[in-house]
């Protein structure tokens, strides 16, 4: 079985910005590479306009259909189920992208990507005479047009065409305030790096010099989950990644994610997926020679 590898953002032209329309996506690339998990070191969106489909999001199909914006967090394990009907866009944003003058993440940007756990899709309006549909339209057309266009332009565009689904979707969209998000983003950003060897929120509050509940409420007001959850999810998400590497075995991978008893790491992983670790890997196996029948 293949690994899941990872994903470094590559352009060509050294910019941190990019869109392609999913039909010369899907033409351009063998579909058995992109129908493989691996996981993103950038930021993606997938802008449906006609069609229907399924996508790959940390081991959760997720179906789309015409009007769903898909959203793909940096760090996420995803992979494409190619239908060649599906049109509409795809951009991949590199983190330089959020960047600001002086050097630090425009956070007001950036927290457009974040959405509740478990719910990647908003359903958009994406008829012509809507904001958002002509500025995306206009990003596609602007963007070949490097040598001509300052690249603040692009930026400028993508940020009206975020805020423009903001303001059309302000019902459905949650309001998130900067500085919970920037607790947030940081404690994600440490628990990406840390997971295995700090495993509970007071780890953390020591080190980011905020209280729990400052971070509980931080992860609840981005994500609608507990700052433990977070943590839990991403040691869970990385053992099914090593699951379905199939290199190592459940012992090892217990050792590997900071359990010093593998009885211990089984009875955490059943206990939250719901499934043993052997038999997560069996059905991944079946799963995965199915989609290339």
């Amino acid at each position: 079985m293949k690994s899941i590898n990872r994903i470094k953002y590559y352009n060509p032209n050294q910019e941190n910005f990019e869109i392609f329309t999913l039909e010369n996506f899907f033409a351009s690339r063998p579909r058995k590479m992109l129908e493989t998990d691996f996981r993103l070191n950038f930021w993606c969106i997938l802008y449906i306009l006609e069609g229907e489909g399924t996508h790959s999001i940390d081991f959760t199909e997720y179906s789309y259909t015409k009007g769903d914006l898909i959203v793909l967090e940096k760090n996420q394990i995803h992979s494409f189920r190619v239908n060649y009907n599906v049109k509409g866009y795809i951009i991949n944003i590199n983190e330089p992208f959020f960047l600001d003058s002086g050097g630090t993440l425009d956070l007001n940007s950036l927290v457009f990507f974040q959405t509740p756990y478990k719910q990647p899709l908003l359903h958009l309006n994406v008829s012509k005479q809507v904001t958002s549909r002509q500025l995306i339209d206009l990003l596609y057309r602007e963007y070949p047009a490097t040598e001509y266009n300052s690249k603040n332009l692009i930026k400028a565009l993508f940020n009206a065409f975020v805020n423009s689904i903001r303001k059309e979707n302000q019902d459905n969209i949650k309001k998130i305030k900067i500085n919970s998000y920037e607790n947030y983003y940081k404690f994600r950003e440490l628990v990406e790096k840390n997971y295995k060897t700090l495993k509970t929120v007071s780890d953390y509050e020591k080190i980011m010099g905020v209280t729990k509940k400052t971070i509980n409420q931080s992860c609840r007001e981005c994500a609608d989950i507990s700052a433990k959850t977070l943590i839990i999810n991403r040691i869970l998400l990385e053992a099914k990644r090593l699951l379905v590497q199939g290199k190592l075995r459940n012992y090892q991978i217990a050792e590997v994610l900071g359990f010093e008893e593998a009885a211990n790491f089984s009875n955490f992983f059943k206990r939250y997926t719901n499934t043993s670790m052997t038999d997560f890997r069996h059905l991944y196996e079946v799963e995965l020679q199915n989609s290339f029948l």
